[in-house]
């Protein structure tokens, strides 16, 4: 693991690399992402989806994982083999720990069996859930497009207040699995 900050101190640090990007699939990521093709790394384009930004911003945490490139394809979930690719391999890395209660998570949606699938971190405080992801969408009356506090804003640096809603509001109802991170 990453020095001894909390998961939350490292996300914190991390979150600055991420400014000025918006949502879209012609991936771009910061230089100190690793498992992934130099072809994805500052394209220039500053665009990332969901699954891309949980796998980057995880790469940035948790630097002494070992990244690749073939966990990256099943983070991807590209083989159509594992619907919950980023849980998997998050546990594979040995980023997670047992257990449940406050804490930061990795979360894997699905509407329907390979249909609008989503990835994001949220973390939990007393039931309520704070959600970081990658997306372009409208929550609370606020636009959001590229990395987000869900419901609150651009994804910058600082804790927002945690909304008043928990895991079912932030799944939509949907089927989910999820992961405690280390």
């Amino acid at each position: 693991m990453a020095d001894n900050q909390t998961v939350t101190e490292r996300i914190l640090h991390a979150l600055p690399s991420w400014e000025g990007y918006s949502y879209g699939h012609k991936a771009d990521m910061p230089s100190c992402v690793r498992g992934v093709s130099s072809k994805l790394i500052d394209t220039g384009t500053k665009q990332i989806d969901c699954s891309t930004f949980t796998w980057a911003i995880l790469c940035q945490l948790y630097p002494d994982a070992d990244w690749t490139f073939s966990r990256y394809k099943k983070w991807q979930m590209w083989d159509r083999k594992d619907l919950w690719g980023p849980i998997t391999m998050a546990k594979e890395l040995g980023i997670t720990a047992n257990g449940d209660g406050d804490g930061w998570y990795l979360y894997q949606v699905w509407k329907g069996q390979w249909k609008q699938g989503h990835s994001f971190l949220a973390c939990e405080a007393g039931g309520r859930l704070l959600v970081l992801e990658a997306t372009k969408s409208t929550r609370n009356g606020i636009d959001h497009n590229g990395v987000v506090w869900r419901g609150v804003g651009p994804g910058e640096a600082y804790m927002p207040p945690f909304p008043e809603y928990g895991e079912r509001d932030a799944t939509r109802g949907y089927v989910y699995a999820k992961t405690k991170l280390a």
